[in-house]
């Protein structure tokens, strides 16, 4: 008989370990979200470009993509609770940086510390996902996972709006001091907790050619799994067309206005924020056939796409964020799906490398897709509007034909999995 899963207060009272991490990296992301749109603010304050912006979310997203070859390799080898430490003082200093930043002369500084703050997340995320299953029992996954996601949906979206009216009332400095405080308190709360990990049998060697070894093993062990590469390609296929939309929502923010610019940006980014939010748990207490969870991934992804449709045929005001919380909660609830699906079908010894695989596909295609949306606007005569209606048109499409594709596999196993459970 399969246990009960745990609800969302109930697995902050019963398990220590996973209560102080999550307050720890609610912290650092709330904080975080406060920077995300002093970042936006400060560059077209700048420079007043829809390229610069778009070259801004193209480092974050390359600089996020690239180093995942070698940090999930890192998450299997290395204590990952001490990978997430480093990482959150790590990112405290880059952010206290930006201080620096002083008028258009300094852009390039803005890019180089937004690249050097997504190392840092390149070697916090996949230790992050590898590490849930080791702080939290089978009946605790789910509800975990949603939770993470819906607090950090729920930072995005508090973040976000206080974020665009402290730097409306008081400039973008105080954004960055409170993200670095931020950082540095989840760093001190992570550093309390144990995190148990089984850690991958190191060859002897130079540590080089070990490392490639091991990123080369990981990447051997994916492609010979349809079951984790199935699910990988369903973040990623989000990634297609939604970087480009959620680069074209900050330009959206700024055009409906509001007064300021940091206000509108912070409301359009405060309903993503609700939207994603909303997804986690529509899973967790919605869609609870689990059967049924691998062939819902592409439909999410069309819905997303279907949001941004009414989107880009509305007249735009306030009630456009109606529909952007429509449509990310649909990517909402295709990300929490995706996560756990993969925990539970990956094992620890190689379950980093896993997932900075994903990340990998999901920020790379993510980047591609902000260059080219930027480059479209900055180079044709194709309004914002129309850009969004072309994107949001070929997400609906990727959607369905992602089912098609990939259900026929998808339903096999699922019947190859029933018929071994029966047997056993």
């Amino acid at each position: 008989m399969q246990e009960r899963e745990v609800g969302f207060i109930e697995i902050l009272r019963v398990n220590p370990i996973f209560r102080r991490y999550w307050f720890g990296n609610t912290i650092s992301m709330l904080g975080e979200w406060f920077n995300t749109v002093a970042l936006f603010v400060l560059l077209e304050q700048l420079t007043g470009s829809e390229l610069a912006l778009g070259i801004l979310f193209m480092i974050r997203m390359f600089s996020l993509a690239f180093p995942q070859v070698f940090t999930g390799m890192l998450a299997d080898r290395f204590s990952r609770k001490w990978l997430m430490v480093g990482a959150n003082f790590g990112s405290a200093v880059v952010v206290s940086c930006f201080l620096l930043v002083n008028d258009v002369n300094d852009v390039w500084l803005i890019y180089f510390l937004s690249a050097l703050l997504m190392l840092f997340h390149a070697v916090y995320i996949p230790a992050e996902n590898a590490a849930m299953p080791n702080i939290t029992e089978s009946n605790e996954l789910l509800t975990a996972n949603a939770m993470n996601s819906a607090t950090w949906s729920a930072s995005l979206a508090i973040g976000s709006a206080m974020g665009g009216v402290v730097v409306a009332q008081y400039g973008v400095d105080i954004a960055f001091i409170a993200n670095t405080i931020a950082f540095i308190i989840a760093g001190i709360i992570i550093a309390t907790i144990d995190i148990p990990q089984k850690k991958v049998k190191v060859a002897e060697g130079s540590f080089i050619a070990v490392s490639l070894a091991q990123v080369w093993d990981g990447y051997r062990i994916i492609r010979t799994k349809p079951r984790i590469y199935r699910i990988i390609t369903a973040k990623a296929l989000w990634g297609i067309f939604g970087g480009g939309l959620v680069y074209m929502l900050v330009l959206l923010g700024s055009e409906i206005g509001f007064g300021e610019v940091a206000t509108g940006i912070g409301l359009m980014f405060a309903a993503r924020g609700i939207g994603t939010g909303l997804g986690p748990i529509i899973v967790r207490y919605g869609l609870t056939n689990r059967a049924k969870w691998p062939l819902l991934l592409g439909w999410l992804v069309s819905l997303c796409g279907v949001g941004y449709v009414i989107i880009g045929w509305l007249n735009w005001g306030w009630w456009i964020a109606i529909a952007v919380i429509f449509s990310h909660a649909a990517s909402g609830a295709n990300w929490v799906i995706s996560t756990v699906l993969l925990q539970e079908r990956s094992e620890d010894e190689w379950r980093g490398r896993m997932f900075s695989t994903d990340f990998l596909l999901l920020t790379m295609v993510n980047g591609i897709s902000t260059l080219a949306a930027s480059l479209i606007l900055e180079f044709t005569d194709y309004t914002l509007r129309e850009v969004i209606q072309i994107f949001a048109v070929c997400q609906l499409l990727s959607g369905i034909i992602w089912v098609m594709l990939v259900s026929p596999g998808e339903r096999k196993f699922l019947n190859q999995d029933l018929a071994s459970r029966t047997k056993t």
